[in-house]
């Protein structure tokens, strides 16, 4: 898809096209509590707003690096905050699971998946410092999207858990088969394994300067 088709127009004409980008990064960080607020409302509809601003939140993390890299608008900003605003997204729906039932979702599980995305923030900021770029693997781009499948998944059941209709459905195929707990530790295990590849591929950055250009 070309967004641009015709062959003249110069998006250095416009450079104010080039900050729709990190805006949308920063709808969905406003975004993020506005779920949190309404999700946690005992309301079915309200429940259902709240799964509908986080799809719209989601959607932007795919066309903010969709459109940096058709108007050629990366910088430091986008490169810092685009990850940090999908954590913030990802951690107040993982977060709103525990405060609706802590038994199902235990915060400990909450603290080792925020844990391992703290710590490897702190990683991307040390190897900015030291002029050295971050490796990414298929694996971290992979947990993303296995953690907002989940989300998706939970923040409906709970949704429709309060509607007559499929109470009773997902009361026993969800709710107390234990199965989204099953599935909340699946993800809190490959968060964490990520976590541990990414400082296994990145080890050079902890290396004392004179280690690293030895």
């Amino acid at each position: 898809m070309n967004l641009f088709p015709n062959s003249n127009f110069n998006t250095t004409d416009y450079p104010a096209l080039k900050r729709i980008p990190n805006l949308l990064t920063l709808i969905r960080i406003m975004l993020a509590p506005v779920f949190l607020i309404l999700f946690l409302q005992e309301d079915w509809m309200m429940r259902l707003a709240a799964v509908i601003v986080f799809t719209v939140a989601a959607i932007t993390d795919y066309l903010d690096g969709y459109l940096a890299r058709v108007l050629q608008a990366h910088s430091a900003f986008g490169n810092f905050m685009d990850p940090l605003a999908d954590k913030v997204l990802t951690f107040l729906g993982f977060a709103s699971l525990s405060i609706l039932n802590a038994e199902l979702f235990p915060w400990w599980a909450f603290a080792l998946i925020v844990g391992r995305d703290v710590f490897v923030t702190w990683m991307r900021t040390l190897a900015n410092k030291r002029g050295k770029a971050m490796q990414t693997s298929y694996t971290a781009k992979l947990k993303t999207a296995i953690q907002l499948i989940f989300l998706y998944i939970a923040l409906l059941a709970f949704t429709l858990v309060m509607i007559p209709i499929t109470n009773e459905f997902m009361t026993v195929w969800l709710f107390d088969s234990g199965l989204l707990t099953w599935l909340y530790l699946g993800v809190m295990v490959f968060t964490v394994y990520t976590g541990f590849q990414y400082i296994y591929n990145n080890r050079e950055i902890f290396k004392p300067a004179k280690a690293r250009n030895a």
